[in-house]
């Protein structure tokens, strides 16, 4: 799904999700935008961030340790139900959003 959508410029989408996290987890304000409304219509549901938490705490558990890994995989979770809740939402209201 997201080969389709992102084609060719996954460079530029992988340099937006590092400013994403580098904003978050390390307070340096790189990242300006809206996540949510750049994913609310992408046809994706709860299994979908389940199996993306997977991948996202394997790959910290791999690469990182401390207080620091574990506030990455908290906030990944709460951003999993933040957007699942979203999203679920869109689909059961035709489109409106609650962003």
């Amino acid at each position: 799904m997201f080969e389709e959508r992102i084609q060719d410029r996954w460079p530029k989408h992988l340099e937006t999700m590092y400013s994403f996290w580098q904003t978050v987890l390390l307070y340096e304000p790189t990242y300006q935008g809206r996540p949510g409304a750049k994913h609310i219509a992408l046809p994706v549901g709860a299994e979908h961030f389940e199996r993306w938490l997977v991948l996202f705490f394997t790959t910290i558990d791999e690469l990182f340790t401390g207080k620091k890994a574990a506030e990455a995989k908290w906030r990944a979770e709460k951003m999993a139900d933040m957007f699942a809740s979203k999203i679920a939402y869109y689909k059961k209201n035709s489109g409106r959003t609650i962003l």
